[in-house]
């Protein structure tokens, strides 16, 4: 029986490890992420700058929204479950959080999808 030699090693180890490279190096949030609130059934870009804001002044919607690193959530807000809220942040491209006593919705969208959530043919 022949055992693999240096070489031999070596190869396997550099095909395994460009097998892995494309899965590990993936974050899923390539292109450009832009923020969105959607209210009723208008759509608002929001600049994705560190700060809260307080939807009720503009938007006459009771909720506070805080955004941070490029993560964006609901902190306070009148409905009566606070699952909004409780959803947390919103950090990937195409998460959204919704509260639908109040039709408010806060989306990230991105210039190119990194995620693939189906493939037809």
């Amino acid at each position: 029986m022949k055992y693999p030699t240096k070489a031999d090693l070596f190869v396997i180890l550099f095909l395994i490890a460009a097998c892995l490279y494309p899965v590990m190096a993936k974050d899923g949030s390539t292109g450009k992420k832009s923020l969105f609130l959607l209210i009723g059934q208008k759509q608002y870009e929001i600049p994705f700058e560190d700060g809260i804001i307080d939807l009720n002044s503009k938007y006459n919607v009771n909720m506070i929204l805080e955004i941070k690193d490029k993560k964006a959530r609901f902190i306070k807000s009148d409905c009566p479950d606070k699952l909004c809220i409780k959803y947390g942040w919103v950090n990937n491209c195409g998460e959204m959080a919704v509260c639908v006593p109040n039709k408010a919705a806060v989306q990230i969208k991105c210039e190119k999808e990194g995620n693939i959530d189906a493939i037809s043919r």
